[in-house]
């Protein structure tokens, strides 16, 4: 089962490379692992949110996706880092249990997560927050959200060079996972740290101590 995971692992995250390539509307933040079995990904696609007692609109998203040692036998573990408004999203879980399956790639779940927040996709009949749930219910006419489709056709995507051609930015490391900060610092998993609120990457090479947004220090 170890090789099957560590083999599934590798493929998604070759995948989710070439997704985030050729997607304008997925960016990687973060990963943990090698191969990486944690990602933090930014989605950019209008969807809502409650301020008070207002539903308004948000176009801004942080995803979460644990891989279990279970994986890919159990699903993913999915929760929003951000506010969200939604039938099937709750603060500590977006629900894809209904239609995910083993054969399922990452990138593919990802994109299927998009298409939530888009209200492209909602069951209200089973929902983890009621209070969306009604209001779809009662505002039929403004879903979806964000009407541009949001898959996208991978088989179109050139070739990923392997990561051996590169190699991080602060330490030198090759041969390992590699992701970029939001200056383009490609980064090993030891030399990239993370804002324990928001999951931004704190860069090594940017001499970056604590998040801009939140003032935390690294986590």
């Amino acid at each position: 089962m170890r090789n099957v995971r560590l083999r599934r692992l590798k493929s998604d995250y070759e995948a989710v490379r070439r997704l985030v390539r050729l997607h304008p509307r997925i960016d990687i933040e973060g990963v943990s692992g090698n191969p990486p079995d944690r990602y933090i990904f930014a989605l950019h696609v209008k969807s809502l949110r409650e301020r008070g007692d207002l539903v308004v609109t948000q176009r801004e998203h942080r995803l979460e996706v644990k891989l279990p040692l279970g994986y890919p036998r159990d699903a993913p573990l999915c929760r929003m880092l951000t506010p969200v408004f939604h039938p099937n999203i709750a603060p500590h879980a977006v629900c894809i249990g209904d239609h995910w399956s083993a054969s399922e790639a990452l990138d593919l779940l990802i994109q299927r997560v998009g298409e939530m927040l888009a209200y492209q996709s909602y069951n209200v009949k089973s929902p983890l927050n009621g209070r969306a749930a009604q209001w779809v219910d009662e505002h039929p006419e403004q879903v979806p959200t964000d009407r541009r489709e949001f898959f996208v056709d991978l088989a179109t995507a050139p070739p990923i060079e392997p990561d051996t051609e590169h190699k991080c930015a602060n330490c030198g490391a090759t041969e390992v996972a590699l992701v970029s900060c939001e200056h383009g610092h490609e980064l090993c998993q030891d030399c990239r740290l993370h804002c324990p609120a928001c999951g931004r990457i704190l860069c090594l090479a940017c001499g970056a101590p604590a998040c801009p947004e939140h003032g935390m220090p690294a986590a």
